[in-house]
């Protein structure tokens, strides 16, 4: 069961779905500013925008709302400090997720995803050199 959606590609979480999984009543941007105290910006959380659907005159529109990727570190201590049941299962669920995230089948699966990127790239790179080398026999 997925309490909280992490991105496992750069191990964060959005504050506004910790925000909502943790049931805080508070408004989002007083809760972020409160809980935020003490973390480094731009190496504990960055600020993103995030689209949302907004009902609007029967129709719906995309509002673009402020939220923060924070690390999944940042995020289990702000689970700690909510001492609530919610906050307790949210973190004990991003304990759970990164101990599965570092066996050692999950880090070859992610070395490998690595190296084919790697591949790619330089494939693609080989390719532009190649066509480059026919034009210029071409042009001689």
């Amino acid at each position: 069961m997925e309490l909280i959606k992490v991105n496992f590609d750069a191990q964060t979480v959005s504050a506004r779905e910790l925000h909502k999984a943790l049931g805080i009543e508070k408004r989002f941007s007083a809760w972020f500013e409160t809980k935020s105290q003490g973390f480094v910006g731009e190496e504990d959380f960055t600020s993103v925008l995030k689209g949302t659907e907004v009902q609007n005159n029967g129709g719906v529109q995309i509002r673009e709302l402020q939220d923060y990727e924070m690390s999944v570190d940042m995020a289990k201590h702000i689970c700690l400090m909510s001492r609530t049941e919610k906050g307790k299962q949210c973190r004990q669920y991003l304990i759970d997720l990164e101990k599965a995230w570092n066996t050692s089948e999950q880090v070859m699966a992610r070395a490998l995803k690595i190296a084919d990127g790697q591949i790619e790239r330089l494939k693609a790179k080989t390719a532009v050199l190649e066509g480059d080398v026919g034009s210029l026999e071409v042009a001689a």
